[in-house]
């Protein structure tokens, strides 16, 4: 059992993570953080368990190249587009830095905030690309995207500011599309497939959000076809 000396409260606990207070209550609800409760039934977190996750959390924040993902047999071109794609996005991210969803995240929580974009553009290149199981891709989409519909909810946005952020990356990893290596060289139809493919992963995302704000239960992540 901790002692109090190696307890946290929430507050604590968020500030070393670099996330809302709402992410830690979250985390404790859904399994991700252990926590024990006071005899005034307040949470304290073991400090152990939060130096764990921050750790893991550090390791994650320094990945190879997107690309990677796709492994031996994938397409340099499309590798190379979503390499660039990340670049696009926080070069763009940054130029935007005043909007109200932005400013949302502190620089922490910003850094969690680009790993999880990362790991998006990762998802729509194997979704353009076709590669690995379908429904498995549609889970981590809308686990990603329902984490971070909560995380605005914690911080008290409105469904509005919410659905204009995944707007901006819509228009910034659809502009993207024509940076691809072949997207000239491709015909206006598969042109047109390539950024159908596009706007089908964002609408998931999008819907996925729109959900998360319409639940009271942080834990319902619905299915791919609620």
């Amino acid at each position: 059992m901790p002692t109090s000396a190696t307890l946290l409260s929430v507050s604590a606990a968020a500030e070393r993570l670099g996330v809302h207070v709402g992410t830690i209550r979250r985390w404790t609800d859904e399994g991700v953080l252990s926590e024990v409760r006071t005899p005034g039934g307040h949470r304290r977190i073991p400090a152990e368990a939060v130096e764990r996750l921050r750790r893991e959390r550090a390791g994650e924040a320094r990945p190879g190249p997107v690309s990677a993902g796709l492994g031996p047999d994938g397409d340099p071109a499309d590798e190379a587009w979503a390499d660039h794609a990340v670049v696009h996005t926080r070069y763009e991210v940054r130029a935007n830095g005043d909007a109200v969803w932005n400013r949302a995240f502190d620089g922490a929580e910003r850094g969690h905030r680009r790993e999880t974009g990362r790991q998006m553009v990762g998802l729509l290149l194997r979704h353009v690309a076709g590669q690995g199981d379908a429904e498995a891709r549609s889970a981590e989409v809308r686990r990603l995207a329902w984490g971070y519909a909560l995380d605005m909810k914690d911080r008290g946005l409105p469904l509005s500011e919410a659905l204009r952020a995944t707007l901006f990356f819509r228009d910034v990893l659809t502009e993207s599309t024509a940076y691809h290596p072949r997207f000239e060289q491709k015909p206006p139809t598969d042109q047109i497939a390539l950024m159908r493919r596009v706007n089908e992963f964002m609408n998931e995302v999008q819907m996925t959000i729109a959900r998360a704000y319409e639940t009271d239960d942080p834990a319902a992540l619905p299915p791919a076809d609620a």
